[in-house]
């Protein structure tokens, strides 16, 4: 869907200082850093995948300036020794899995700018007409195994080769449009599912074109909440972890990792990592080894960091500075965008964003222990409400909040522990649910005339929510019931993240 406006002033609102970058001996480690104030939300996360495809290479210098970033740094591992230059780590972008690994670490940054580290596995779930009928391996990196199963979003952005044997089950706005044997490409509006020869005969025996298909990704853990990796917007997994909640990780191979250059000899590294406070480092270091690497770290005040893809890799770009430093062309990196505002005659802007599947939500929503019968959607594991659906379901209880168009903003302000007035139609339904086309927003939104920053997408022309976006500014508690599947918001408790 294209929003259409009348007017459109784009100016940037962060500050980046030449102070931040430092080139300094930390434990007799070279370094080279840059430190990021994560306090400032004008400051946004961004993957960089190079080209714009899952296999491609660029240098970092170039993505980020494409991007618009003041800083970026290389990202995770990838096939840079012949061949398709595949990655080999986790990428998380927008919130949406594009790759995974089942090894090392990954760094993970929340919508609120927290950063996370942690050794993480993923499981997906292939679901045809509601049942759950698919385990796909793997997603967007083609797999030579006979009888593996791999997904293909469009972020792929290239054709999908079809091994002999091999079939493509090619789900267009939700639903099988077509079954293939043929390479392809990935439509805009879906995704592919791939069986390799062994596998094959699962789509014979289960998918029709017209069948409604979709996937859950599962991610799980293991020094952190669940629900804590449910925030993160953009991710990249690499490793080793040197520092995870305070304490020094900094073994390869309790990750996977089995190569000398990587566990035991001094070599060039990348790193990125947070402080005790939340702001962000990130850097290139000489040769080090991953004891060395860590010390370093903590003496910068890491409590929680990884390595990043290293050797000729490693890279790092901040434009104040006039620092670019860089090895060969690399896969992805991550980077960091002053965030836009736009002055507009409309509270969404027009985002050019593709749009991604977002599938009904099927879990019933408890509100102080009443169940309500409200819209939702299930956009990359999140659940989406309309604004004004929750400000009249919470309406007269302890958490009730008022909604209110501000013309001198052009955006909406939500105010809090006051009554909504209605305006008519809340909590009706728009239609048909099942899966419909969901794009990102940028929608100005204050909560008691302060600025906020929510994820939002825009499906039919109404603008919907994250769940916990709203429960963590207005606090209340949103606790998951798997038993019951359901979704319950606890008014009387605070928030917890």
């Amino acid at each position: 869907m294209t929003l259409i406006l009348s007017c459109c002033c784009v100016n940037q609102v962060f500050a980046a200082s030449s102070d931040a970058y430092k080139s300094e001996k930390i434990n007799g480690v070279g370094v080279k850093y840059v430190t990021l104030d994560m306090k400032d939300k004008n400051i946004q996360p961004r993957v960089l995948n190079a080209q714009n495809q899952i296999c491609a290479t660029e240098s970092l210098a170039s993505m980020a300036k494409k991007a618009g970033a003041f800083a970026a740094i290389n990202g995770t591992y990838f096939e840079a020794y012949g061949g398709t230059p595949v990655p080999w780590g986790t990428i998380i972008k927008d919130g949406k899995v594009l790759h995974i690994s089942q090894s090392g670490a990954v760094v993970g940054i929340t919508s609120s700018g927290k950063l996370l580290v942690d050794r993480l596995s993923f499981e997906f779930a292939g679901y045809i007409n509601g049942e759950y009928r698919a385990i796909p391996w793997r997603i967007n990196h083609p797999s030579t195994e006979a009888e593996a199963i791999t997904i293909f979003t469009p972020e792929y952005a290239t054709t999908v080769n079809l091994a002999p044997g091999a079939k493509g089950v090619i789900v267009s706005n939700g639903h099988v449009s077509s079954i293939t044997t043929s390479s392809f490409n990935i439509p805009e509006n879906g995704f592919a599912i791939v069986y390799n020869g062994a596998s094959s005969y699962l789509v014979d025996e289960r998918y029709k074109v017209g069948d409604e298909v979709y996937y859950e990704v599962i991610i799980k853990p293991t020094f952190t909440n669940p629900s804590d990796w449910e925030e993160v917007q953009c991710a990249i997994g690499a490793g080793p972890s040197l520092i995870i909640n305070g304490n020094v990780t900094a073994s390869g191979e309790e990750e996977g990792f089995f190569e000398a250059k990587i566990n035991t000899s001094s070599s060039p590294r990348s790193f990125i990592g947070a402080t005790a406070d939340g702001r962000i480092i990130m850097g290139n270091m000489d040769a080090a080894t991953l004891k060395k690497a860590a010390a370093a770290c903590q003496r910068m005040g890491l409590v929680n960091a990884m390595c990043l893809d290293g050797g000729y890799s490693i890279a790092l770009y901040y434009a104040s500075a006039g620092v670019s430093l860089a090895g060969r062309d690399i896969n992805n990196g991550l980077a960091f965008v002053g965030r836009t505002t736009n002055n507009i005659s409309s509270n969404i802007t027009s985002t050019g964003n593709r749009a991604i599947k977002a599938i009904s939500t099927t879990a019933n929503l408890s509100i102080d222990g009443g169940y309500v019968d409200i819209e939702a959607y299930n956009i990359n594991g999140n659940n989406y409400y309309k604004l004004r659906d929750l400000a009249m379901a919470l309406n007269n209880s302890g958490k009730q909040f008022e909604v209110a168009w501000d013309g001198g903003k052009n955006a909406i302000n939500i105010y809090t522990l006051k009554p909504y007035s209605a305006l008519g139609g809340e909590l009706a339904k728009s239609g048909a649910m099942g899966s419909k086309d969901a794009v990102a927003t940028n929608a100005a939104l204050y909560i008691n005339d302060q600025a906020a920053s929510f994820a939002a997408y825009n499906i039919n022309g109404n603008n919907y929510y994250k769940l916990r976006d709203l429960g963590q500014a207005i606090n209340f508690a949103v606790i998951w019931d798997e038993y019951a599947d359901t979704i319950i918001i606890d008014t009387a408790s605070d928030y917890i993240p």
